[in-house]
């Protein structure tokens, strides 16, 4: 997915500070949210963000009078945080509602990254193959016929956390929520311990590939062609 956009409303009013938060894509919205949501910032400050809300993927809540984060990129107070996301979001103020217009923008059908929900796993070239847990050979397969969901949990951060590019997170099958892990060939195979971590940006840079014997999770080399990723959908 490329470009992501959000709308921030003002909690108080929805007459005045109505933005557009224009993002690379859907993952760096993620991270931004990540960032503002655990943000720690020094003395008189340390809540200064805490009335930002998430509402869903698409849908934010801020109070203009604590916090106008139409200022995310101008207000020193949070450069610490907003820094890191310079050249990579953008945010525009849209008229009042006096003057009626606002730019409308697309629903882009984003899945919700909860850690601890459940997903079903599909392939970000071919939505037509998905992730089976096949019970009677204990792993994990593709298939175009039948699909199983997967709980995904980020270890790194509290149940019901945005997950983001960077967190550690651990599978597991429905319905029984089955510890899923990898053997000595890398095969995805279910009823191990619920040690097996791997990082959830692994999910769409190839890491997981479609072969004979199942799911494989392996290394990619500097230099190797990019292999198709995967994608969690609910």
């Amino acid at each position: 997915m490329g470009i992501f956009y959000v709308y921030f409303s003002q909690v108080s009013t929805d007459v005045t500070w109505r933005i557009v938060g224009t993002f690379s894509d859907a993952a760096t919205a993620d991270e931004w949210w990540r960032a503002v949501s655990r943000a720690q910032l020094p003395g008189a400050n340390a809540n200064l963000l805490a009335d930002i809300k998430r509402i869903n993927p698409q849908f934010y809540n801020h109070n203009a009078a604590v916090f106008n984060v139409l200022n995310f990129f101008s207000d020193a107070r949070v450069n610490t945080i907003s820094e890191s996301f310079r050249g990579r979001a953008f945010l525009t103020l849209q008229n009042d509602r006096g003057a009626r217009g606002v730019d409308i923008i697309p629903d882009q059908g984003v899945t919700d990254l909860i850690s601890g929900d459940w997903f079903y796993i599909r392939s970000s070239v071919d939505p037509t193959s998905y992730w089976f847990y096949d019970s009677g050979r204990s792993r994990v397969v593709v298939s175009t016929t039948r699909r199983t969901m997967f709980r995904v949990v980020a270890k790194n951060v509290p149940d019901r956390t945005v997950m983001i590019r960077s967190d550690t997170v651990a599978l597991f099958a429905w319905p029984q929520s089955r510890p899923i892990y990898i053997d000595s060939q890398g095969n995805l195979i279910g009823g191990g311990s619920s040690d097996w971590t791997f990082d959830f940006e692994d999910f769409g840079t190839g890491r997981f590939v479609d072969s004979d014997s199942g799911i494989v999770y392996g290394n990619i080399a500097d230099n190797a062609p990019k292999k198709p990723g995967w994608e969690l959908v609910n």
